[in-house]
């Protein structure tokens, strides 16, 4: 059994017993708020987000975000590897550029719809929220990926993360990289 069909029991089971929250208050998000965001239903939550790619918060905590999910998923890097956590660095160059490609080729074969053209923008952030599992209690935000689950916090709508453990959880910023 696959983590996300995993995930999806454990979704209906803790939403039966009343331990998730299962809102229809969409997201409120925008870069010019200056971080990624969310209110209500986290799978909803990154589809008003910003575009992340070379150009475009190429070197950010959102971006270091971005690169947690391609590891979560365990696509391929340029070299044809596993997207590796020592990969995350919070910069958008090439490596990352290919490693969502083979993001939104994945999510394709889940019936995304993607362009695949290695720019993560409102359409694969959107269909990468929907693999979230929320406690509402503590704010954690866990992502369920192919290869390994994440865990975020939401607080008071701003998404946060943590890359190294000793640094502590750092707002997921489109403009300050200061997770790595």
């Amino acid at each position: 059994m696959s983590l996300r069909t995993k995930a999806a029991a454990l979704t209906v089971a803790a939403a039966l017993a009343g331990g998730i929250g299962l809102t229809a208050v969409p997201a409120a998000a925008s870069t010019s708020q200056g971080f990624v965001s969310g209110t209500g239903a986290v799978q909803d939550d990154w589809t008003d987000e910003g575009t992340l790619s070379q150009t475009s918060y190429s070197k950010s905590n959102a971006t270091a975000m971005l690169q947690q999910i391609l590891w979560a998923e365990g696509v391929k890097e340029s070299n044809g590897t596993a997207f590796d956590y020592a990969d995350i660095d919070g910069k958008y160059g090439p490596n990352t550029t290919y490693a969502v490609k083979q993001l939104q080729k994945l999510f394709n074969r889940y019936g995304a719809g993607l362009t695949v053209d290695g720019k993560a923008g409102k359409k694969t952030l959107g269909f990468a929220s929907k693999n979230f599992l929320v406690d509402e209690g503590s704010g954690k935000v866990a992502y369920i990926g192919e290869q390994h689950v994440l865990n975020f916090k939401r607080v008071s709508g701003k998404y946060q993360l943590k890359v190294n453990n000793t640094r502590g959880w750092k707002v997921a910023s489109y403009t300050t990289l200061n997770v790595v």
